[in-house]
């Protein structure tokens, strides 16, 4: 519970401001991260760190898909250019590579 509310914080900023599809993703896959955090928690310390570890590098996924959203609409707004298609492609690629451990 203690990274929950970043999670869905990030979570929803990277959806809306982003790409939907990898957004999801990326939080299925956290989810799965804390349950295996939370079954290694059960036994000895050394095992709930893989989780851990996983779990963060989800949420950091998530916060780079929200800066870059953020920074694609004030792109947008401002200087009238819009990159979404190129972040589109790059998020959707980048996705599968949280599978990797």
């Amino acid at each position: 519970m203690d990274s929950y509310p970043t999670f869905l914080a990030v979570l929803w900023c990277a959806g809306l401001c982003l790409n939907q599809a990898p957004a999801a993703f990326a939080g299925l896959i956290y989810l799965f991260a804390r349950q295996k955090y939370f079954i290694g928690y059960q036994g000895q310390t050394c095992q709930s760190t893989p989780g851990f570890l996983f779990g963060k590098r989800v949420l950091s996924f998530l916060f780079l898909m929200c800066i870059v959203g953020i920074f694609n609409y004030l792109a947008v707004r401002f200087l009238g250019s819009d990159y979404e298609e190129y972040v589109y492609l790059i998020t959707n690629a980048s996705s599968i590579l949280l599978l990797l451990p």
